[in-house]
């Protein structure tokens, strides 16, 4: 079977990190299918999978050297996976798929205290068991990933696709239960003033999320590009503006004042209850530090690697700074949540295997213009 398969590579990750042309160790082969390393597992076949940011940073080479002892490689990428099931009793479904390689999927019990609690992305044991190491499908060499003409799923991480909702709408299932699990991190309450930084895909999403969780905030997006800002405003934010405006607007709305310093450095006396970082940069966390009140909660969601950043305002106002990494049980909800935004308008195109290339090249240019997410689309 076709697939796109990444082979891990510290002088191609240094080579990646130059902008050296196709340094990220990314490529087209004729691979065997994996095979199944339980009962409870099963082949699927994708039909759509998307292109994660973090995807992108990986064969950029500015992901987190930390993430490295939690994959398995060689791998095959992609776990924004809508497909179909192709052996066993449940063939022909349509199921989008939940990638975290908790305990369950690995056949480890008794489970780790974050699996015994649902919360199988932050699986103490994701080197073990009956799977080679990797945080979630997409990152692990024995379970392939959606950027190919197949790949196992444990039963466990299957979701029916309703009839009703478009393989482009639910192909944003997994990025929206990350958006909602971050909005559970960061808990706003009723008459919140809450920021969201950057608008791609995940940033986007987050916006209709605290909309959907907390109906009686008031959210301001900041997006870099009028396309975003406009698609911001669809999703339900209150309100756009600029990075550079995200101070003044604060101060605006939330009756701070605004204190510029030396080199033109911004911060609010007051400020948002609530930040969500949806960008990951050192300019980002610092944008979100300098823009929440004292006390007020920052999440992290945009997956952060090496930065450098002026954490002096954290101390200063003793901010809660929360990571928000994957999901709870929020595939359910954000299924029906996919079903009433139907956020495949988000979609650039479906790009075929063979025109990966190309496809990673264009990605972040139909993002400036709010055209959030670029899929892969396998031919039947």
């Amino acid at each position: 079977m076709l697939a796109l398969r990444y082979t891990p590579s510290l002088p191609r990750y240094v080579a990646a990190r130059a902008g050296l042309r196709n340094a990220g160790g990314l490529a087209l082969e004729d691979i065997r299918p994996p095979h199944l390393p339980s009962p409870q597992w099963v082949p699927m076949r994708p039909r759509l999978s998307g292109i994660c940011g973090s995807d992108q940073a990986l064969l950029a080479g500015t992901a987190s050297l930390y993430l490295a002892p939690h994959t398995s490689g060689p791998f095959v990428p992609g776990h924004e996976v809508v497909g179909e099931i192709t052996g066993g009793p449940r063939r022909g479904e349509r199921v989008v798929l939940q990638p975290a390689l908790g305990c369950a999927t690995r056949g480890i019990e008794p489970r780790c205290p974050e699996c015994a609690r649902g919360l199988p992305a932050l699986c103490r044991q994701t080197i073990d068991g009956s799977v080679s190491a990797g945080l979630q499908t997409g990152y692990c060499r024995d379970v392939g990933g959606g950027w190919s003409e197949g790949l196992v799923a444990h039963e466990s991480q299957l979701h029916p696709v309703p009839a009703d909702l478009a393989d482009e709408d639910a192909v944003f299932t997994e990025p929206l239960a990350c958006a909602l699990h971050a909005v559970a991190v960061g808990d706003p309450q009723p008459g919140d003033r809450v920021a969201v930084i950057g608008a791609g895909t995940i940033g986007l999403l987050a916006v209709a999320a605290l909309r959907e969780r907390a109906p009686a905030a008031t959210v301001v997006c900041a997006a870099k590009h009028s396309g975003q800002a406009a698609a911001a405003r669809r999703l339900g934010a209150d309100e756009t503006c600029t990075p550079p405006e995200l101070h003044g607007a604060g101060a605006r709305l939330t009756g701070a004042r605004r204190l510029v310093g030396h080199g033109g450095r911004e911060l609010l006396l007051g400020g948002f209850d609530g930040v969500l970082d949806c960008v990951g940069s050192g300019a980002s966390v610092e944008a979100a530090i300098t823009a929440a009140r004292p006390r007020g909660r920052v999440v992290l969601v945009g997956m952060p690697g090496e930065l450098r950043a002026d954490l002096a305002p954290a101390w200063l106002r003793e901010l809660e700074l929360r990571g928000a990494y994957g999901y709870e049980d929020d595939f359910p909800a954000a299924i029906e949540l996919a079903r009433r935004l139907r956020p495949g308008r988000l979609i650039d195109r479906g790009w075929p295997l063979r025109a990966f290339r190309r496809a990673l090249r264009e990605a972040p240019r139909s993002a400036r213009a709010g055209r959030v997410k670029t899929v892969f689309e396998v031919a039947a």
